[in-house]
């Protein structure tokens, strides 16, 4: 089968790879879209961003690794009778399975692993002469983490991965009805919570980025105010519209000293600032930005749940990820996917999805 592989010079190849063999409760997926996340772009810059975001610390990418985790596909075969139901489905994907017996697992918050296989970020396999994703023809996934729809697209669905993890940044406030919000950074993640934030009440949602290519897609899904902080100060604004309080909630989908400082100063007593990406910078805080009980706090993937609550909204209709997805591309121009995002301010590439 074709794939996009990343190899240690950090460079992704468009070869062959063997399909997948599949074990005792596993299904075939025939993938049918696979987005392009801003993690896959990191790989490039020689990163790991899953060992960083779930472990906090670096660890070595491996080489053959088949690159995705936002895919959607068809069943198309199983190893066991019991998933013979699944055959002909289409399924949106869980990336990732867990150990089942650490403390995180048996207390319910499997997200939190250190012993997980996720797929598209080479973790946990042992040694593979390739390792499984998404941007390929094929993928191997477990059995019970395949969910069934029938209402939406597989482009859509295929969104659901980083989806589930704004949900799951939401899902960290405490109180969001008739409450502000501010996001930072208009990319797939920042713009999905907007939506959210709507679903669960927010009085108003602002937005905060240095390009402004993505404001007319955040003010469609929901934004009450952007703004391109390299144009003015953002900070007296964003207070002057919270009634000279700040947001109760600020997420930081960037994760720079500078978004870090923005996100506390304009975040109100007792308010929490979300932390969506993880990585080696370093912040120098005063005690005094954390008074009032000001809190901070990360995400660090999704749990099923999250997921399975996302699609049902999807297939109700109620989410609208359409607006998200600017660029539609076949699999063996993944290179040019990689170098539209990379390039987004010229572009206008928001979310790039593949097509095997």
């Amino acid at each position: 089968m074709k794939a996009v592989v990343l190899k240690t010079d950090n460079q992704i190849h468009y070869m062959d790879a063997p399909k997948p063999a599949l074990r005792h409760g596993e299904v075939l997926v025939q993938v049918k879209a696979c987005g392009i996340c801003g993690s896959d772009i990191r790989y490039l810059e020689g990163e790991n961003p899953w060992s960083q975001q779930t472990l906090g610390y670096v660890t070595q990418n491996p080489d053959n690794m088949i690159l995705g985790h936002e895919f959607a596909g068809e069943v198309v075969e199983v190893k066991d009778k019991k998933d013979e139901y699944l055959l002909g489905k289409k399924v949106g994907v869980i990336v990732y399975n867990t150990c089942k017996s650490c403390e995180f697992c048996r207390t319910g918050r499997m997200n939190l692993c250190k012993n997980t296989k996720h797929i598209g970020h080479g973790a946990g396999w042992g040694e593979m002469e390739f390792y499984p994703g998404g941007m390929a023809e094929y993928c191997q996934v477990w059995s019970d983490h395949v969910y069934p729809f029938e209402n939406s697209t597989f482009e859509e669905v295929s969104t659901l991965d980083f989806v589930a993890v704004g949900l799951a940044a939401v899902s960290k406030i405490k109180k969001v009805f008739a409450e502000d919000a501010v996001i930072i950074g208009t990319g797939p993640v920042g713009l999905s919570i907007i939506q959210l934030l709507k679903l669960k009440g927010a009085r108003r949602v602002y937005c905060v980025d240095i390009l402004d290519y993505a404001f007319e897609v955040a003010k469609e899904v929901g934004a009450d105010g952007v703004f391109n902080s390299t144009e003015a100060d953002v900070v007296p604004e964003i207070l002057d519209r919270t009634d000279g309080l700040g947001a109760a909630m600020v997420f930081d989908t960037v994760g720079t000293e500078e978004t870090q400082k923005m996100a506390l100063t304009v975040c109100k007593g007792e308010g929490t600032v979300v932390n969506l990406v993880c990585n080696t910078t370093k912040v120098q805080y005063q005690l005094k930005d954390f008074s009032s009980e000001r809190s901070i706090v990360s995400v660090a993937n999704a749990s099923d749940d999250l997921f399975y609550d996302c699609l049902k909204m999807l297939e109700a209709g109620r989410l609208n990820v359409k607006p998200l997805i600017t660029d539609v591309l076949p699999l063996e121009k993944a290179l040019e996917g990689f170098e539209r995002l990379m390039n987004r301010e010229e572009t206008g590439a928001i979310k790039v999805i593949l097509k095997p």
